[in-house]
Protein backbone atom coordinates (compact mmCIF):
# COMPACT_ATOMS: atom_id res chain seq x y z
CA UNK A 1 0.00 0.00 0.00
CA UNK A 2 1.16 3.37 -1.50
CA UNK A 3 1.81 6.00 1.43
CA UNK A 4 2.55 9.61 1.87
CA UNK A 5 4.03 11.30 4.87
CA UNK A 6 2.44 15.23 5.08
CA UNK A 7 3.54 17.87 7.39
CA UNK A 8 1.92 20.92 8.09
CA UNK A 9 4.77 23.09 10.18
CA UNK A 10 2.51 25.91 11.02
CA UNK A 11 3.83 29.03 13.51
CA UNK A 12 2.43 27.35 16.77
CA UNK A 13 2.36 23.95 15.81
CA UNK A 14 3.48 20.89 13.99
CA UNK A 15 1.37 18.41 12.41
CA UNK A 16 2.20 14.94 10.77
CA UNK A 17 0.32 12.51 9.00
CA UNK A 18 1.39 9.03 7.55
CA UNK A 19 -1.90 8.26 4.98
CA UNK A 20 -2.53 6.32 2.05
CA UNK A 21 -3.03 7.83 -1.46
CA UNK A 22 -7.25 7.97 0.05
CA UNK A 23 -5.91 10.48 2.67
CA UNK A 24 -7.36 7.64 5.39
CA UNK A 25 -4.57 8.67 8.58
CA UNK A 26 -2.95 5.94 9.54
CA UNK A 27 -0.53 7.90 12.05
CA UNK A 28 -0.43 11.01 13.45
CA UNK A 29 2.56 13.06 15.19
CA UNK A 30 2.39 16.71 17.36
CA UNK A 31 5.11 19.03 18.18
CA UNK A 32 5.77 22.47 18.49
CA UNK A 33 6.00 25.07 16.44
CA UNK A 34 7.69 24.94 13.07
CA UNK A 35 9.03 28.59 11.97
CA UNK A 36 12.47 29.66 11.06
CA UNK A 37 12.12 32.65 11.54
CA UNK A 38 10.79 32.72 14.83
CA UNK A 39 13.85 29.93 16.07
CA UNK A 40 15.70 27.89 13.29
CA UNK A 41 17.26 25.85 15.58
CA UNK A 42 14.03 24.70 18.01
CA UNK A 43 11.84 25.09 14.51
CA UNK A 44 14.48 22.07 13.14
CA UNK A 45 14.20 20.02 16.02
CA UNK A 46 10.58 20.05 16.35
CA UNK A 47 10.07 18.90 12.82
CA UNK A 48 13.08 16.53 13.00
CA UNK A 49 11.17 14.88 15.73
CA UNK A 50 7.64 14.54 13.40
CA UNK A 51 9.61 13.61 10.67
CA UNK A 52 11.24 10.52 12.54
CA UNK A 53 8.14 9.57 14.33
CA UNK A 54 6.36 8.96 10.93
CA UNK A 55 9.27 7.20 9.38
CA UNK A 56 9.17 4.69 12.01
CA UNK A 57 5.75 4.06 11.77
CA UNK A 58 6.20 3.07 8.16
CA UNK A 59 9.27 1.52 8.30
CA UNK A 60 7.58 -1.84 7.64
CA UNK A 61 5.87 -1.04 4.31
CA UNK A 62 7.59 2.12 4.01
CA UNK A 63 6.16 5.56 1.96
CA UNK A 64 7.23 7.24 -1.36
CA UNK A 65 7.12 11.32 -0.14
CA UNK A 66 7.40 13.25 2.42
CA UNK A 67 5.79 16.49 1.73
CA UNK A 68 5.97 19.53 4.02
CA UNK A 69 4.34 22.92 4.16
CA UNK A 70 5.92 25.66 5.91
CA UNK A 71 5.60 29.30 5.61
CA UNK A 72 8.62 30.41 3.03
CA UNK A 73 9.01 26.75 2.45
CA UNK A 74 10.60 25.81 -1.25
CA UNK A 75 12.23 29.43 -1.18
CA UNK A 76 14.67 31.24 0.90
CA UNK A 77 17.92 30.13 2.84
CA UNK A 78 16.32 28.81 5.66
CA UNK A 79 14.40 26.43 3.79
CA UNK A 80 17.35 24.97 2.19
CA UNK A 81 19.15 24.39 4.96
CA UNK A 82 16.09 22.28 6.42
CA UNK A 83 15.25 20.62 3.50
CA UNK A 84 19.21 19.73 3.43
CA UNK A 85 19.16 18.92 6.75
CA UNK A 86 15.82 16.61 6.62
CA UNK A 87 17.19 14.50 3.87
CA UNK A 88 20.10 13.27 5.94
CA UNK A 89 17.46 11.19 7.58
CA UNK A 90 16.08 9.45 4.82
CA UNK A 91 16.48 8.52 1.11
CA UNK A 92 12.67 9.72 0.39
CA UNK A 93 12.11 12.85 -1.73
CA UNK A 94 11.74 15.60 0.51
CA UNK A 95 9.17 18.19 -1.59
CA UNK A 96 9.50 21.17 0.95
CA UNK A 97 6.69 23.88 -0.14
CA UNK A 98 5.08 26.83 0.80
CA UNK A 99 2.56 26.34 3.56
CA UNK A 100 -0.69 27.85 1.34
CA UNK A 101 0.53 25.62 -1.41
CA UNK A 102 0.08 22.81 1.32
CA UNK A 103 -3.14 24.09 2.40
CA UNK A 104 -4.71 24.70 -1.57
CA UNK A 105 -4.24 21.41 -2.09
CA UNK A 106 -5.74 19.82 1.07
CA UNK A 107 -8.93 21.62 -0.20
CA UNK A 108 -9.07 21.95 -4.06
CA UNK A 109 -6.64 19.18 -4.51
CA UNK A 110 -5.37 19.03 -8.34
CA UNK A 111 -8.20 21.43 -9.77
CA UNK A 112 -7.73 24.82 -10.74
CA UNK A 113 -9.08 27.28 -8.69
CA UNK A 114 -8.06 29.87 -5.29
CA UNK A 115 -7.74 29.30 -2.04
CA UNK A 116 -8.29 32.29 0.04
CA UNK A 117 -6.85 32.71 3.82
CA UNK A 118 -8.10 35.34 6.23
CA UNK A 119 -6.95 34.44 9.58
CA UNK A 120 -4.51 36.84 11.89
CA UNK A 121 -3.04 37.85 8.17
CA UNK A 122 -4.67 37.10 4.80
CA UNK A 123 -3.42 36.07 1.27
CA UNK A 124 -4.97 34.63 -1.58
CA UNK A 125 -3.48 31.71 -3.35
CA UNK A 126 -4.28 29.95 -7.16
CA UNK A 127 -3.56 27.40 -9.29
CA UNK A 128 -4.24 27.08 -13.11
CA UNK A 129 -2.58 23.99 -14.76
CA UNK A 130 1.02 24.83 -14.09
CA UNK A 131 0.70 28.36 -13.11
CA UNK A 132 0.40 29.79 -9.70
CA UNK A 133 0.20 33.09 -8.19
CA UNK A 134 -0.94 35.14 -5.04
CA UNK A 135 -2.60 38.22 -4.82
CA UNK A 136 -2.11 39.95 -0.81
CA UNK A 137 -0.20 37.64 1.61
CA UNK A 138 1.90 41.37 1.84
CA UNK A 139 2.29 41.31 5.40
CA UNK A 140 0.80 43.80 8.54
CA UNK A 141 2.48 46.79 7.44
CA UNK A 142 1.94 46.79 4.28
CA UNK A 143 -1.31 45.13 3.80
CA UNK A 144 -3.35 41.84 5.35
CA UNK A 145 -6.83 43.54 4.53
CA UNK A 146 -9.88 41.32 5.43
CA UNK A 147 -7.19 39.93 8.31
CA UNK A 148 -7.87 39.41 12.07
CA UNK A 149 -5.30 41.88 12.52
CA UNK A 150 -6.74 44.64 9.73
CA UNK A 151 -9.77 44.23 11.05
CA UNK A 152 -8.72 44.97 14.60
CA UNK A 153 -6.63 48.02 13.12
CA UNK A 154 -9.52 49.45 11.06
CA UNK A 155 -11.42 49.55 14.16
CA UNK A 156 -8.74 51.12 16.75
CA UNK A 157 -8.45 53.99 13.89
CA UNK A 158 -12.11 54.80 14.50
CA UNK A 159 -11.63 55.26 18.37
CA UNK A 160 -8.30 57.42 17.14
CA UNK A 161 -10.47 59.78 15.74
CA UNK A 162 -13.67 59.71 18.03
CA UNK A 163 -10.88 60.86 20.48
CA UNK A 164 -9.00 63.05 18.48
CA UNK A 165 -12.50 65.02 16.86
CA UNK A 166 -14.10 64.99 20.07
CA UNK A 167 -16.42 62.34 19.17
CA UNK A 168 -18.58 60.19 22.13
CA UNK A 169 -16.77 56.77 22.11
CA UNK A 170 -18.89 54.50 20.12
CA UNK A 171 -20.03 51.22 22.14
CA UNK A 172 -17.70 48.88 19.52
CA UNK A 173 -14.90 51.61 21.34
CA UNK A 174 -16.04 51.35 24.18
CA UNK A 175 -16.21 47.36 23.75
CA UNK A 176 -12.39 47.28 22.28
CA UNK A 177 -10.81 49.54 25.07
CA UNK A 178 -12.73 47.84 27.67
CA UNK A 179 -11.01 44.23 26.11
CA UNK A 180 -7.90 45.92 26.02
CA UNK A 181 -7.71 47.19 29.39
CA UNK A 182 -7.40 50.81 28.62
CA UNK A 183 -9.33 54.13 29.60
CA UNK A 184 -7.81 56.70 27.31
CA UNK A 185 -6.02 57.20 24.33
CA UNK A 186 -2.41 57.04 25.96
CA UNK A 187 -3.66 53.98 26.63
CA UNK A 188 -4.20 52.87 23.52
CA UNK A 189 -1.61 53.90 21.94
CA UNK A 190 0.51 51.64 25.14
CA UNK A 191 -1.25 48.76 23.64
CA UNK A 192 -0.86 49.01 20.14
CA UNK A 193 3.09 49.43 20.39
CA UNK A 194 3.57 46.63 22.60
CA UNK A 195 1.63 44.64 21.97
CA UNK A 196 2.03 41.32 19.35
CA UNK A 197 0.49 41.01 16.31
CA UNK A 198 -1.20 37.65 17.68
CA UNK A 199 -2.59 39.40 20.62
CA UNK A 200 -4.01 42.77 18.19
CA UNK A 201 -5.58 40.80 15.62
CA UNK A 202 -7.54 38.77 18.83
CA UNK A 203 -9.60 42.25 19.10
CA UNK A 204 -11.23 41.12 15.82
CA UNK A 205 -13.38 38.78 18.06
CA UNK A 206 -14.93 42.12 19.60
CA UNK A 207 -15.69 42.93 16.71
CA UNK A 208 -18.03 40.17 15.51
CA UNK A 209 -19.71 40.13 18.87
CA UNK A 210 -20.73 43.58 18.97
CA UNK A 211 -21.93 42.94 15.21
CA UNK A 212 -23.57 39.79 16.17
CA UNK A 213 -25.51 42.27 18.71
CA UNK A 214 -26.40 44.62 15.55
CA UNK A 215 -23.62 47.34 16.17
CA UNK A 216 -23.87 49.28 12.54
CA UNK A 217 -19.71 49.66 12.40
CA UNK A 218 -18.94 46.55 13.12
CA UNK A 219 -21.22 45.17 10.56
CA UNK A 220 -19.69 47.91 8.19
CA UNK A 221 -15.83 46.83 9.35
CA UNK A 222 -16.97 43.08 8.86
CA UNK A 223 -18.53 43.75 5.32
CA UNK A 224 -15.74 45.72 4.33
CA UNK A 225 -13.47 42.88 5.31
CA UNK A 226 -15.52 40.56 2.80
CA UNK A 227 -15.30 42.76 -0.17
CA UNK A 228 -11.33 43.52 0.37
CA UNK A 229 -11.12 39.99 0.52
CA UNK A 230 -13.26 39.46 -2.69
CA UNK A 231 -11.39 42.02 -4.47
CA UNK A 232 -7.87 39.78 -4.11
CA UNK A 233 -10.05 36.74 -5.08
CA UNK A 234 -11.23 38.28 -7.71
CA UNK A 235 -8.07 39.94 -9.10
CA UNK A 236 -5.87 36.63 -8.75
CA UNK A 237 -8.79 34.46 -11.13
CA UNK A 238 -8.63 36.72 -13.65
CA UNK A 239 -5.08 37.04 -13.65
CA UNK A 240 -4.64 33.04 -13.73
CA UNK A 241 -7.77 33.00 -16.38
CA UNK A 242 -9.79 30.78 -14.62
CA UNK A 243 -12.70 31.30 -16.97
CA UNK A 244 -15.60 28.78 -16.50
CA UNK A 245 -16.95 27.69 -12.47
CA UNK A 246 -13.92 28.79 -10.78
CA UNK A 247 -13.19 26.80 -7.33
CA UNK A 248 -12.95 28.73 -4.60
CA UNK A 249 -11.56 27.60 -0.75
CA UNK A 250 -12.04 29.47 2.27
CA UNK A 251 -9.55 29.28 4.64
CA UNK A 252 -8.61 31.07 8.21
CA UNK A 253 -11.22 32.10 11.33
CA UNK A 254 -12.07 35.18 9.61
CA UNK A 255 -13.77 33.85 6.56
CA UNK A 256 -14.70 30.22 8.12
CA UNK A 257 -16.38 31.81 11.18
CA UNK A 258 -17.80 34.86 10.43
CA UNK A 259 -20.94 34.93 9.03
CA UNK A 260 -21.16 38.36 7.71
CA UNK A 261 -17.42 38.15 6.27
CA UNK A 262 -18.42 34.94 4.48
CA UNK A 263 -21.87 36.20 3.08
CA UNK A 264 -19.87 39.10 1.73
CA UNK A 265 -17.23 37.24 0.58
CA UNK A 266 -19.67 35.13 -1.43
CA UNK A 267 -22.11 37.58 -2.25
CA UNK A 268 -18.84 40.12 -4.05
CA UNK A 269 -17.71 37.20 -6.52
CA UNK A 270 -21.08 35.82 -7.52
CA UNK A 271 -21.85 39.30 -9.10
CA UNK A 272 -18.91 38.76 -11.27
CA UNK A 273 -18.66 35.06 -12.35
CA UNK A 274 -21.33 32.33 -13.18
CA UNK A 275 -21.31 29.32 -10.66
CA UNK A 276 -18.67 29.89 -8.30
CA UNK A 277 -17.93 26.92 -6.76
CA UNK A 278 -17.08 27.30 -2.65
CA UNK A 279 -15.40 25.14 -0.71
CA UNK A 280 -15.43 25.61 3.40
CA UNK A 281 -13.53 22.69 5.39
CA UNK A 282 -11.29 22.60 8.23
CA UNK A 283 -9.91 19.70 7.07
CA UNK A 284 -5.95 19.70 7.71
CA UNK A 285 -3.61 20.65 5.36
CA UNK A 286 -1.11 18.01 6.27
CA UNK A 287 -3.65 15.99 4.17
CA UNK A 288 -2.94 18.02 0.80
CA UNK A 289 0.18 16.16 0.91
CA UNK A 290 -1.52 13.49 -1.41
CA UNK A 291 -2.99 15.95 -4.05
CA UNK A 292 0.76 17.15 -4.12
CA UNK A 293 2.26 14.20 -4.73
CA UNK A 294 -0.52 13.04 -7.42
CA UNK A 295 -0.14 16.73 -8.73
CA UNK A 296 3.85 16.16 -9.09
CA UNK A 297 3.08 12.80 -11.05
CA UNK A 298 1.10 14.34 -13.61
CA UNK A 299 3.54 16.88 -14.12
CA UNK A 300 1.25 19.82 -12.46
CA UNK A 301 3.69 20.69 -9.77
CA UNK A 302 7.32 20.94 -10.12
CA UNK A 303 9.51 20.96 -6.72
CA UNK A 304 13.18 20.29 -8.18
Amino acid sequence: MTRVIGIDAGGTKIQGLVMDMEKNILFQSLSGHGNPSVSYEEALQNLSSVVQQCLDHTASDGATHVVIGMAGGGSGNLSHRIQSELSRMTSLPIILINDATLAYFSLIGDRNGVMTIAGTGSICYGRHGTREGTTGGWGHLLGDEGSAYHLAIEACKKIIGEIDFGIPLSPLSLSLMKEMGITDAKGLKGFIYSSSKGEIARLAKVIHKEAEAGDETALTLLKTAGKQLAAQTIALIERLQIETKPVIALKGSVLEHNPVVQSTFKETISTVFIDPIFIVDSSSPATGAVDVVEAIRKGRLSYE
